[in-house]
């Protein structure tokens, strides 16, 4: 995997209380620590292709206990655990956290936001998908997620409807 970043040169103070308990990036890097960063908006690549998300800047964190995740306003990705998953998996975990700035924490609407921004922006082909569904498939379900099973029956309903664009 390729990474492509640029450490953010501006300084905000860290010690302020998050709002509503939700940190900022710097109070999220300040809190874990390590080797974390911040990338600006735009700038963050996964294996050399770019990853938009609005105007939200992207968290590495290496010690993320996930392969992302995301606080309002901004995303966070591990690449210690993305170098193990192909190209596609790793744009949908990326669009998939994108889909909950966009959409809100429900988990299957990040799931269908991510294969719909695939499709429409080309990136994501029937094969990148029977990729993500074998990555996801063997999960297990939580208080937050569905299984895997019924997560990637779902994207192939999302990724099928052709309203989309």
């Amino acid at each position: 995997m390729a990474i492509a970043f640029s450490p953010s040169a501006e300084a905000q103070d860290t010690s302020a209380t998050p709002r509503d308990g939700i940190p900022t990036p710097e109070q999220y890097i300040s809190t874990v620590g390590g080797e974390s960063y911040i990338v600006p908006p735009g700038k963050f690549k996964l294996d050399g292709n770019t990853q938009y998300c609005g105007q939200r800047p992207t968290v590495i964190d290496n010690k993320l206990d996930d392969y992302g995740a995301a606080y309002p306003g901004f995303l966070i990705m591990n690449p210690r655990l993305l170098d193990k998953v192909s190209t596609p998996v790793k744009q949908w975990i990326y669009a998939h956290e994108c889909g909950h700035q966009f959409r809100g924490p429900d988990e299957e609407t990040a799931d269908c936001f991510a294969v719909q921004r695939g499709r429409r922006q080309g990136w994501l082909k029937q094969e990148g998908l029977d990729e993500i569904c074998t990555f996801i498939t063997p999960a297990k379900g939580d208080a937050m997620h569905f299984s895997g099973s019924y997560r990637c029956q779902y994207m192939r309903k999302c990724f099928e409807d052709p309203s989309i664009r």
